[in-house]
């Protein structure tokens, strides 16, 4: 459906301005060279009386100032931006170690998580009956290893499904009425 909501926003003329994160320079710099998971979850994520906003786990001691400077970001913020629906599904929101030297870690899109854990997990065929193609089935460990994540007593899995799902509700409701 990603090419049809594309277009039919394009032929309204409609801009969605799906919500997006991106790493702040002083987060980027700090993390240069530190092997770490980083997953948004920038529009938060309602659970149990709280609100999930943000995982990252870096592998080295971080400095006072760093700290410090991550905590005075506050959590990740997402922003509207101009992709199209197709672009938003493709950009990456998971960033993972990928244990290769030349590539220290590897970004996962939004389209890529919702594929395999509907493939991996259960979630649209029963397991053991994955798709045998390579290229997809490469992100499957990423998958799993994000799945055994627990936040707030949910898998994150679940968190960045509803976090999707939230904002292509939200971004799409004015494709689900009829032009005026």
């Amino acid at each position: 459906m990603k090419s049809a909501v594309t277009q039919l926003a394009r032929e309204r003329n409609l801009a969605l301005n799906f919500a997006h994160h991106t790493h702040p320079k002083s987060v980027k710099k700090s993390l240069k060279g530190a092997v770490h998971i980083y997953l948004p979850l920038s529009s938060g994520v309602d659970s149990e009386g709280m609100q999930v906003a943000g995982v990252r786990i870096t592998s080295r001691a971080l400095t006072r100032e760093e700290i410090a400077a991550r905590a005075a970001l506050g959590p990740p913020r997402a922003f509207p931006s101009n992709m199209s629906f197709s672009e938003w599904l493709a950009a990456g929101v998971w960033e993972v170690p990928s244990g290769e030297n030349a590539h220290p870690h590897i970004s996962l899109a939004r389209e890529v998580i919702i594929k395999r854990v509907a493939n991996v997990l259960g979630a649209s065929h029963p397991a053991g009956m994955e798709d045998s193609d390579p290229l997809e089935n490469r992100f499957d460990p990423y998958i799993k290893d994000l799945h055994g994540i627990q936040l707030a007593g949910q898998p994150v899995t679940y968190c960045q499904l509803i976090e999707f799902s939230g904002e292509i509700l939200k971004q799409t409701k004015c494709l689900r009425t009829s032009p005026t």
